[in-house]
């Protein structure tokens, strides 16, 4: 920073900051972030819908008889194996594929946040 010993370098001073300050253009001293916004409100509308596709699907599923026996330990039943439901394969397809894809754009852009 120069010194200021003369009105001459400091007007010159002046007129570089204030050039650079021209040409940044408009200055934002606040701006909303609408593809952060549409990411919060997205996910919230996903999960929305998933605590909604998992409570119907828990209360229409009913238990299949069959090959899978109830299991029971002492008297008492331990577990009810069965088949997983769609809902659980879709979800952990899902969840799966969000994983790679956090970890394969932290990985490619780095974290920007």
């Amino acid at each position: 920073m120069p010194s200021g010993d003369s009105p001459q370098k400091v007007r010159d001073y002046y007129l570089y900051l204030q050039g650079h300050h021209q040409t940044e253009g408009k200055i934002a001293t606040w701006h909303v972030d609408w593809m952060s916004l549409a990411w919060l409100w997205g996910f919230v509308l996903v999960l929305a819908l998933v605590l909604v596709w998992w409570i119907w699907q828990y209360r229409t599923t009913r238990q299949r008889t069959g090959i899978y026996p109830v299991d029971s330990f002492g008297g008492f039943t331990t577990e009810l194996a069965g088949p997983a439901t769609l809902f659980f394969l879709l979800l952990t397809v899902i969840l799966t594929a969000f994983a790679i894809a956090l970890i394969v754009g932290h990985i490619v852009w780095g974290q920007k946040f």
